[in-house]
């Protein structure tokens, strides 16, 4: 029998493999948790130092934040794209009139009174009016009185022109008898030339000679009569003439005796008319001054009374003062509300219709006319009425509360808070004052926070802690 020899074991071949592991694993183990023994004793005496000058660092950043004024602090809003402009006004007639006489006589009788309607030429009163009358029936008479003053002159003209036209012929019959004178004025003076040499010759008698001179100083003469009746036939025609001209003019100043004459009978006939008393339009009787018997007298001065006063009612308007701030964004067209006390749950409806354009340089106003639709005859002149209209803002505006605004010679100003905590005034240009806000025009962008009730001892510059950042730590 062989005999087997068995190995002696080592450590390394009898230790089985996880063995050695297990071993390797508890020594790391125990060697960490002994790292974090040592770790945990040591860490209270690094961190404990510094929590305690945490501490008091806070103690010491919190007596300093409670030794800095304490303020309220509040953001700039931007004011609405349009504002509300309440302004009072007082409700009129579309169009009013008051009804003068426009003849002077007697009321003879009425046909309206105080509250009656009535429409556009409706008689209101009939006047007596003799003088008018009378006035009337003579201004007739002259014109027939001018016409036959016409037929006359015409007359008149015509027979001046008729001896216009015989001082022509005169003048023509003249000139042909001169010619006539003439001719024998020449055959005279040759005749009597002939003669003369016949005598010189002794071929005749110096008596037959001197006949013929005769004849010849005859006709000589004959000449100048007919050139000086030639010379008076011209005068007559320019006599003639000038009272032609004359008589013409006469004409001309008859015709315009009849228009003249026509134009005050047309005066006179419109003045009778006048005796019916009308409404220049449709509308409501409003005053009545006129009674049957009454005297009345032409005109509207002041010292003259109105028959009638017609207001037409159908439509109503409200004038309204717009100030300067708000007066560029007022426009034709635009709507408005009204209200009246007398009518508590109820807004009318109107329209801006028109407005002056220009300011009055006093109040800094533009005046706005409203017109207001009244089919239901509610409203009434005399009325006072409330106009709340909506006007758009054409400038960017913020708003801030009242109670932050520093007064003081420097300006209206306020506190705003920087991002360091410090304060500091900026100056501003304000608009309106709409009580627990003031409108700011320039001198903010928007994005600042200010200071609401600032305290008088704030300087420039001076640190302060918000209200809400203190709350809130």
């Amino acid at each position: 029998m062989v005999e087997q020899t068995i190995p002696k074991p080592t450590r390394e071949t009898t230790a089985p493999p996880n063995f050695r592991e297990g071993r390797k694993e508890s020594g790391f183990a125990r060697l960490l948790g002994i790292s974090g023994i040592v770790m945990s004793l040591a860490l209270p005496i690094g961190v404990f130092p510094r929590i305690m000058q945490g501490q008091e660092l806070g103690e010491s950043h919190k007596k300093i934040v409670e030794q800095l004024p304490l303020v309220s602090i509040t953001p700039v809003r931007p004011a609405p794209s349009t504002t509300q402009l309440n302004l009072p006004g007082t409700i009129e007639a579309i169009v009013d009139a008051e009804i003068y006489a426009r003849s002077s006589g007697y009321v003879q009788q009425r046909f309206a009174d105080i509250g009656d309607r009535v429409q556009a030429g409706q008689l209101l009163a009939k006047l007596q009016t003799p003088e008018v009358e009378a006035s009337e029936r003579e201004a007739e008479a002259q014109v027939l009185t001018s016409v036959a003053a016409r037929a006359q002159s015409e007359a008149d003209r015509d027979r001046a022109l008729a001896d216009l036209s015989a001082a022509i012929a005169q003048v023509s019959q003249a000139k042909a008898s001169l010619t006539e004178a003439e001719s024998d004025q020449k055959f005279a003076l040759s005749t009597y030339q002939r003669w003369k040499s016949l005598g010189e010759q002794g071929a005749v008698s110096w008596q037959d000679v001197d006949e013929k001179e005769n004849r010849y100083k005859t006709t000589t003469a004959a000449r100048q009569a007919a050139l000086d009746k030639v010379s008076a036939a011209e005068s007559n025609v320019v006599a003639a003439r000038a009272k032609v001209k004359a008589q013409s003019a006469t004409v001309d100043l008859s015709a315009a005796n009849i228009l003249a004459s026509k134009a005050r009978a047309t005066r006179s006939s419109t003045e009778r008319a006048f005796q019916n008393v009308t409404s220049p339009f449709a509308g409501i009787v409003t005053e009545r001054n006129a009674d049957t018997g009454m005297l009345v007298t032409s005109g509207s001065e002041n010292s003259k009374t109105s028959l009638f006063k017609i207001a037409r009612v159908d439509t109503v308007k409200v004038f309204i003062d717009v100030p300067q701030y708000v007066a560029v964004g007022v426009r034709a067209g635009q709507a408005v509300k009204v209200s009246l006390k007398e009518f508590p749950d109820r807004e009318f409806k109107g329209t801006v219709a028109r407005t002056s354009v220009a300011l009055d340089p006093a109040a800094r106003t533009m005046r706005t006319e409203i017109h207001i639709d009244n089919k239901e005859m509610l409203l009434a002149p005399g009325m006072y009425a409330d106009v709340n209209m909506s006007v758009p803002v054409t400038t960017k505006t913020f708003l801030i509360p009242a109670n932050s605004l520093v007064s003081s010679s420097e300006g209206q100003r306020v506190l705003t808070l920087a991002k360091d905590g410090t304060v500091h005034f900026k100056k501003l240009q304000l608009g309106k004052d709409l009580g627990t806000d003031i409108e700011v025009i320039s001198g903010l962008n928007g994005s600042e926070s200010i200071v609401v009730n600032p305290q008088d001892t704030l300087t420039e510059g001076a640190k302060v802690v918000d209200n809400k950042t203190k709350q809130g730590s």
